[in-house]
């Protein structure tokens, strides 16, 4: 089984606070990314959103929406709150060990089935599915990746936290190169259309 796990945060504690911008991202992101694996029988969607159990435009995007209270707490990065949201998600699913996930960044769009379509089809053979790259430097990084889309068995998830050194990236890119190993699938091209929390910036990697 393999399930897509969307991260939200719609009362976002860092970087720019648009919230009509932020909703909209949302939504646009959410529907189109739900819309490419509609018909997909292998694959469970899942939004998580993690400022408490409320009613919000998230329950009227067609997919499970399980509410967290994992942003009241502060860490040095967000990528700790994201995380917990993850591991409870896996929790609350009973997700299995040897089971996919898909992680998105609910802001962030996937603009084609490519990636999906490729875990699929070597699901046998690999453990995980990373781009190794530097949003910023836009080069690659053989420890450092893209968190906005991976896709890794459950089990390691279930291993991994955050030591806060030496970014959220680094420290993913490190880890799945330490335990996943010769079981990991290099990503070139994930096609996916990033939009970063600071300043909005936009990315397709």
């Amino acid at each position: 089984m393999i399930y897509l796990i969307i991260t939200t945060s719609i009362n976002n504690k860092v970087g720019n606070n648009d919230q009509e911008h932020r909703r909209n991202r949302y939504i646009d992101c959410i529907k189109s990314s739900l819309k490419l694996i509609r018909d997909d029988k292998m694959i469970k969607p899942i939004i998580v959103e993690n400022n408490g159990q409320r009613n919000t435009y998230l329950d009227d995007l067609g997919c499970d929406v399980l509410y967290t209270n994992n942003n009241a707490f502060y860490f040095s990065h967000k990528a700790v709150n994201e995380l917990l949201d993850i591991k409870q998600v896996i929790q609350h699913y009973n997700i299995d060990d040897d089971d996919f996930i898909i992680k998105l960044t609910g802001r962030y769009k996937i603009l084609d089935k490519s990636f999906i379509d490729l875990i699929k089809s070597n699901i046998e053979k690999y453990d995980a599915f990373v781009k190794f790259f530097n949003v910023c430097t836009l080069k690659y990084l053989y420890d450092d990746c893209v968190l906005g889309l991976f896709a890794i068995k459950s089990k390691y998830l279930k291993l991994f936290n955050y030591s806060h050194r030496p970014s959220a990236e680094c420290e993913f890119a490190i880890f799945v190169r330490n335990f996943v190993k010769d079981k990991v699938m290099e990503i070139k091209t994930l096609n996916v259309e990033c939009c970063f929390a600071d300043n909005l910036r936009i990315l397709t990697v």
